[in-house]
């Protein structure tokens, strides 16, 4: 079996790191964005086998809630997990942007992890 690969995008650098680490200790090899176009770009590009993205839109960091159809767009390319903070993102759904998941923080990172698993399908070499 191939080596499982991850975007991440996260503005907050604590969590970001705690993720990274995290990711990495179940066997993935992960690629921490910094802007939205450059999550985009390596999902287009067939980079990785899933995303995991900070989602509130406000920041250059995090996926923009002001255009969903980019959130659908990048959602058409691979498996996507949303990660928010925001109180007015229990209006929103996953499904509704095309997500596999929208995890609202603070969260378990044993069912992050366990999400991240269901939604990415094994490799083979």
């Amino acid at each position: 079996m191939g080596q499982r690969r991850a975007i991440l995008l996260e503005d907050d650098v604590a969590l970001r790191d705690l993720l990274l680490e995290a990711l990495d200790g179940e066997g993935y090899a992960v690629r921490a964005c910094e802007t939205f176009e450059e999550i985009h770009d390596a999902a287009k590009g067939k980079e990785a086998d899933i995303a995991i993205a900070d989602f509130w839109g406000g920041s250059q960091r995090t996926l923009p809630d002001s255009d969903r159809q980019e959130i659908r767009e990048l959602c058409s390319y691979l498996p996507v997990i949303l990660l928010t903070g925001r109180t007015w993102a229990a209006e929103t759904s996953a499904e509704e942007l095309g997500a596999c998941a929208l995890i609202r923080k603070p969260f378990d990172l044993d069912f992050l992890l366990k999400t991240v698993a269901a939604a990415v399908p094994d490799r083979q070499s």
